[in-house]
Protein backbone atom coordinates (compact mmCIF):
# COMPACT_ATOMS: atom_id res chain seq x y z
CA UNK A 1 0.00 0.00 0.00
CA UNK A 2 1.20 3.32 -0.53
CA UNK A 3 2.56 5.25 2.52
CA UNK A 4 0.54 8.75 2.69
CA UNK A 5 3.59 11.84 3.68
CA UNK A 6 0.94 14.54 4.24
CA UNK A 7 -2.46 15.44 5.27
CA UNK A 8 -3.06 16.30 1.92
CA UNK A 9 -2.67 12.38 1.14
CA UNK A 10 0.49 12.60 -1.30
CA UNK A 11 2.60 9.05 -1.65
CA UNK A 12 5.55 7.99 -1.66
CA UNK A 13 6.68 8.90 -5.10
CA UNK A 14 10.69 9.59 -5.54
CA UNK A 15 12.45 11.02 -8.29
CA UNK A 16 16.24 10.45 -8.90
CA UNK A 17 19.05 11.05 -6.51
CA UNK A 18 18.10 12.31 -3.71
CA UNK A 19 15.48 14.90 -4.79
CA UNK A 20 12.66 14.43 -3.05
CA UNK A 21 8.89 12.94 -3.85
CA UNK A 22 7.13 13.82 -7.06
CA UNK A 23 3.98 15.57 -5.79
CA UNK A 24 3.24 17.81 -8.72
CA UNK A 25 2.27 14.27 -10.69
CA UNK A 26 -0.45 13.70 -7.94
CA UNK A 27 -2.11 16.80 -7.60
CA UNK A 28 -1.85 21.01 -8.06
CA UNK A 29 -1.39 22.59 -4.99
CA UNK A 30 -2.13 26.70 -4.50
CA UNK A 31 0.88 28.17 -5.93
CA UNK A 32 0.30 25.72 -9.17
CA UNK A 33 -2.91 26.82 -9.62
CA UNK A 34 -2.27 30.54 -9.45
CA UNK A 35 0.27 29.85 -12.07
CA UNK A 36 -2.49 28.11 -14.04
CA UNK A 37 -4.86 30.90 -13.39
CA UNK A 38 -2.29 33.40 -15.04
CA UNK A 39 -1.50 31.03 -18.06
CA UNK A 40 -4.86 31.34 -18.64
CA UNK A 41 -5.33 35.31 -18.25
CA UNK A 42 -2.32 35.78 -20.73
CA UNK A 43 -3.76 33.51 -23.17
CA UNK A 44 -7.10 34.48 -23.12
CA UNK A 45 -6.04 38.17 -23.34
CA UNK A 46 -3.58 37.58 -26.79
CA UNK A 47 -1.72 40.17 -28.33
CA UNK A 48 0.64 40.39 -31.01
CA UNK A 49 3.47 39.01 -28.86
CA UNK A 50 2.49 34.93 -29.92
CA UNK A 51 2.05 32.21 -27.68
CA UNK A 52 2.31 32.61 -23.45
CA UNK A 53 5.49 30.72 -22.63
CA UNK A 54 5.94 28.99 -19.48
CA UNK A 55 8.84 27.69 -18.00
CA UNK A 56 8.67 24.43 -15.31
CA UNK A 57 12.13 24.50 -13.25
CA UNK A 58 12.26 21.17 -11.31
CA UNK A 59 9.63 19.78 -13.28
CA UNK A 60 10.26 16.01 -11.62
CA UNK A 61 7.71 13.66 -14.02
CA UNK A 62 5.90 16.98 -15.77
CA UNK A 63 3.03 17.06 -13.66
CA UNK A 64 2.35 21.13 -13.25
CA UNK A 65 4.20 21.44 -17.19
CA UNK A 66 1.61 19.24 -18.36
CA UNK A 67 -1.71 21.42 -17.09
CA UNK A 68 0.11 24.99 -17.64
CA UNK A 69 -0.04 23.11 -21.22
CA UNK A 70 -3.32 21.91 -21.20
CA UNK A 71 -3.95 25.53 -20.00
CA UNK A 72 -2.63 26.86 -23.61
CA UNK A 73 1.10 27.85 -22.42
CA UNK A 74 4.00 26.82 -24.77
CA UNK A 75 6.26 25.17 -22.19
CA UNK A 76 9.54 24.43 -21.54
CA UNK A 77 9.88 21.49 -18.88
CA UNK A 78 13.68 21.52 -17.50
CA UNK A 79 15.06 18.87 -14.37
CA UNK A 80 18.96 18.03 -13.47
CA UNK A 81 17.53 14.66 -13.88
CA UNK A 82 16.57 13.06 -16.80
CA UNK A 83 12.77 12.92 -16.52
CA UNK A 84 12.07 13.31 -20.81
CA UNK A 85 10.31 10.12 -20.42
CA UNK A 86 8.33 10.65 -17.34
CA UNK A 87 6.89 14.23 -18.97
CA UNK A 88 6.05 13.13 -22.17
CA UNK A 89 4.14 10.48 -20.64
CA UNK A 90 2.21 12.96 -18.12
CA UNK A 91 1.57 15.27 -22.00
CA UNK A 92 0.35 12.24 -23.32
CA UNK A 93 -2.51 11.51 -20.27
CA UNK A 94 -3.24 15.13 -20.25
CA UNK A 95 -3.80 14.89 -24.33
CA UNK A 96 -1.11 18.00 -24.68
CA UNK A 97 -0.07 18.07 -28.24
CA UNK A 98 3.97 17.12 -29.19
CA UNK A 99 4.45 20.44 -30.45
CA UNK A 100 3.45 22.58 -27.08
CA UNK A 101 5.99 21.65 -24.96
CA UNK A 102 9.75 20.49 -24.62
CA UNK A 103 12.11 19.29 -22.16
CA UNK A 104 15.76 19.96 -21.29
CA UNK A 105 18.35 18.35 -18.56
CA UNK A 106 19.35 21.48 -17.19
CA UNK A 107 19.56 22.79 -13.45
CA UNK A 108 18.56 26.28 -13.10
CA UNK A 109 22.30 27.23 -12.57
CA UNK A 110 22.40 26.42 -16.38
CA UNK A 111 18.95 29.00 -16.81
CA UNK A 112 21.32 31.53 -18.55
CA UNK A 113 21.97 29.19 -21.67
CA UNK A 114 18.06 29.21 -22.50
CA UNK A 115 16.87 31.29 -24.79
CA UNK A 116 13.57 32.07 -23.37
CA UNK A 117 11.54 35.22 -22.46
CA UNK A 118 8.97 33.37 -19.89
CA UNK A 119 5.90 34.84 -19.04
CA UNK A 120 5.31 32.41 -16.08
CA UNK A 121 7.41 30.51 -14.20
CA UNK A 122 7.21 28.07 -11.51
CA UNK A 123 10.04 26.72 -9.71
CA UNK A 124 8.23 24.45 -6.77
CA UNK A 125 10.35 22.13 -4.47
CA UNK A 126 13.81 22.61 -5.52
CA UNK A 127 15.48 25.80 -4.73
CA UNK A 128 16.71 24.33 -1.17
CA UNK A 129 18.95 22.17 -2.81
CA UNK A 130 20.97 25.16 -3.21
CA UNK A 131 23.28 27.40 -1.37
CA UNK A 132 21.84 30.47 -0.62
CA UNK A 133 24.24 32.34 -2.84
CA UNK A 134 24.39 29.83 -5.57
CA UNK A 135 20.11 30.64 -5.06
CA UNK A 136 20.57 33.89 -5.32
CA UNK A 137 22.64 33.76 -8.21
CA UNK A 138 20.16 31.43 -9.99
CA UNK A 139 17.36 33.77 -9.22
CA UNK A 140 19.22 36.69 -10.87
CA UNK A 141 19.58 34.79 -14.03
CA UNK A 142 16.43 33.85 -14.17
CA UNK A 143 15.44 37.33 -13.97
CA UNK A 144 17.00 38.13 -17.04
CA UNK A 145 15.62 35.36 -19.16
CA UNK A 146 12.06 36.36 -18.12
CA UNK A 147 9.74 38.39 -19.95
CA UNK A 148 9.23 42.20 -18.72
CA UNK A 149 6.08 41.10 -16.94
CA UNK A 150 6.80 38.09 -15.95
CA UNK A 151 5.14 35.76 -12.42
CA UNK A 152 7.04 33.95 -10.66
CA UNK A 153 5.96 30.83 -8.65
CA UNK A 154 8.79 29.73 -6.65
CA UNK A 155 8.42 27.68 -3.21
CA UNK A 156 10.90 26.40 -0.60
CA UNK A 157 11.06 23.59 2.30
CA UNK A 158 10.28 25.17 5.32
CA UNK A 159 11.71 25.79 8.66
CA UNK A 160 8.72 25.55 10.32
CA UNK A 161 7.81 22.11 8.13
CA UNK A 162 8.25 18.52 9.86
CA UNK A 163 11.91 18.74 7.80
CA UNK A 164 13.37 21.15 10.28
CA UNK A 165 12.54 18.61 13.27
CA UNK A 166 16.29 17.88 14.58
CA UNK A 167 17.59 20.13 11.54
CA UNK A 168 21.41 21.28 12.19
CA UNK A 169 20.77 24.56 10.22
CA UNK A 170 18.26 25.70 12.77
CA UNK A 171 19.89 28.82 14.26
CA UNK A 172 21.85 29.15 11.65
CA UNK A 173 21.98 32.48 9.53
CA UNK A 174 20.31 31.43 6.21
CA UNK A 175 23.20 32.67 3.98
CA UNK A 176 25.14 30.14 5.54
CA UNK A 177 22.72 27.35 6.07
CA UNK A 178 23.02 24.21 3.95
CA UNK A 179 22.73 20.98 5.85
CA UNK A 180 21.10 16.99 5.84
CA UNK A 181 17.97 16.40 7.23
CA UNK A 182 17.75 13.83 10.08
CA UNK A 183 18.32 10.23 8.89
CA UNK A 184 14.03 9.73 9.50
CA UNK A 185 12.90 12.54 7.49
CA UNK A 186 15.57 12.09 4.63
CA UNK A 187 14.34 8.66 4.22
CA UNK A 188 10.62 9.69 4.58
CA UNK A 189 11.10 11.96 2.18
CA UNK A 190 13.37 10.85 -0.16
CA UNK A 191 16.16 13.87 0.19
CA UNK A 192 19.23 12.54 0.49
CA UNK A 193 20.85 15.75 -0.11
CA UNK A 194 21.71 18.87 1.95
CA UNK A 195 19.29 21.85 2.08
CA UNK A 196 18.46 25.15 2.64
CA UNK A 197 15.26 25.76 4.62
CA UNK A 198 14.25 28.84 4.31
CA UNK A 199 11.19 30.92 6.54
CA UNK A 200 8.94 33.22 4.71
CA UNK A 201 10.79 36.70 5.01
CA UNK A 202 13.87 34.95 4.33
CA UNK A 203 12.59 33.18 0.70
CA UNK A 204 11.07 37.22 -0.20
CA UNK A 205 14.37 38.96 0.84
CA UNK A 206 16.12 36.24 -1.42
CA UNK A 207 14.02 36.87 -4.15
CA UNK A 208 13.90 40.62 -3.51
CA UNK A 209 18.05 40.86 -3.66
CA UNK A 210 17.35 38.79 -6.88
CA UNK A 211 15.54 42.03 -8.49
CA UNK A 212 11.88 40.31 -8.08
CA UNK A 213 9.13 42.31 -6.97
CA UNK A 214 7.15 40.03 -4.26
CA UNK A 215 3.35 40.23 -4.62
CA UNK A 216 2.74 37.59 -1.95
CA UNK A 217 4.12 35.42 0.46
CA UNK A 218 2.26 32.96 2.72
CA UNK A 219 3.09 29.29 3.82
CA UNK A 220 1.26 25.73 3.25
CA UNK A 221 -0.30 23.32 6.30
CA UNK A 222 2.61 21.46 5.88
CA UNK A 223 5.20 24.36 6.62
CA UNK A 224 6.62 25.13 3.27
CA UNK A 225 6.98 28.61 2.01
CA UNK A 226 5.47 29.61 -1.52
CA UNK A 227 5.82 32.81 -2.91
CA UNK A 228 4.48 35.14 -6.23
CA UNK A 229 7.08 38.13 -7.37
CA UNK A 230 7.10 39.98 -10.58
CA UNK A 231 9.72 41.00 -12.90
CA UNK A 232 8.75 44.72 -13.04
Amino acid sequence: MDQHLNAYGDVARPTEAGHGMDIASQRADELDLLAIEQVRTLVSRGDAKGAVLALDIGCGHGGQAARMAQAGAQVLAIDVEDCADKVAASMRAQGVARAAWAFRRIGIEQIGSVDLQADVIVCQRMIHYLRHGDALAALTALRRAAAASAALYLSASGMDSELADGYAGRGVDVRERFALLTADRACKHQIALPVCLYREEELADLARAAGWRVRRVFRSSFGNVKLVATRG
